[in-house]
This record gives structure tokens, sequence and C-alpha cells, in this order.
């Protein structure tokens, strides 16, 4: 049975999320534990226009270029902002709403496998074309995959290949490297 048409955009427990915050945290010091890479906390950029406050930010950085960085974005909702790579955008929950009916447990198993196919390097973003750009990218990991092609203008081409992130010249990011 569908849900009923009010459940669309209504939000009656943001706080069913709330798990997802001090996840972050954890999988944070469990990646510079595991891994290669410096991590950051700071405040978090304010978004222009957006009823979700960012509240803090936590960069995971591997030591070599051709490894995906990871931002986390700590949200008032409460929930997750990913920065991924170069240019891939998570947010988690994806949704909210009580209509889609998510809950803690699906951001939670969203974050594990993101991350997952991150640090083993099974993350490939790309701009391709000629005449008609796209930007492509595809997740590939044990038991799921996720990909994605959308049309680009010229000029954000242009403002994707400015940014100081940028996938290898493949496309193809790395696996992280392991701390010994």
């Amino acid at each position: 049975m569908d849900p009923p048409e009010e459940a669309y955009g209504r939000v009656t427990n943001p706080q069913r999320f709330a798990p997802l915050v001090p996840a972050a945290t954890t999988l944070a010091a469990d990646l510079e534990r595991r891994y290669d890479v410096t991590v950051s906390r700071g405040p978090a950029k304010q978004w222009s226009s957006s009823t979700v406050i960012p509240l803090e930010t936590i960069r995971i950085r591997p030591v070599r270029p051709d490894q995906a960085p990871l931002t986390i974005t700590v949200t008032s909702f409460p929930g997750l902002y990913l920065t991924v790579g170069a240019w891939q955008h998570i947010a988690l929950p994806s949704c909210g709403c009580d209509a889609c009916d998510e809950d803690a447990d699906d951001g939670l198993r969203e974050l594990e496998r993101y991350v997952e196919a991150l640090t083993s390097g099974q993350l490939s973003e790309r701009i391709t074309g000629t005449v008609q750009l796209r930007l492509e990218h595809s997740w590939k990991a044990e038991a799921w995959s996720r990909s994605g092609r959308g049309v680009l203008s010229r000029s954000r081409a242009m403002e994707l290949r400015a940014k100081p992130v940028q996938p290898p010249p493949d496309g193809q990011w790395r696996p992280w490297t392991p701390r010994i």
C-alpha cells in the first residue's frame, strides 16, 4: 500500500537519524587507525539556501593524491552529508520524509557500503565526451553497485575541472594505503 500523500515532504521524527552523528566520529577514528590518512575537524561552511544547518566537518585525506578523499558534514537534521572523491555528494538519510520510511540502520548500512567501496578503490569518476560532455560515476563493491551519468554544460565542466581535488587521469580512484 502506498503511503498517504501528506507523508511526502513531512518529517515527524528526524531524531530517528541521530545515531548517524556519533557514527561519523567513530568512522573517522577507525579510518585514521586503519589507513594512512590525515583527519581534521572543524566548523562546517554554511550552505546558502537550506533549512538544514551544517554543524561540523570531518575531512579524511589519504596521503596519496590518487586515493579519493572523504569529507563528512554533520548536519542539524540530524544526518550526514558526504563529499567523496572529486564530485560525489551523498546525503544520509537520502530523504528522511515519512513516506520514504528510512531509519538510522538504513543510513548506517549505506555509510558502510560507500566507505568500504571508497577505501578499496571502487569509485570511478570522469568527464567524458567532446561534443556533449557527461559526468559519469560508478561505485562497485562486493554486493552492490551504483552508477550515474549526466549531461554537463561546458561551463560546469570547466568549474569541476578547476576544483583542487581531481580523479586520476583514468577516473579510477586507487585503494587507500593501510597503516603498517
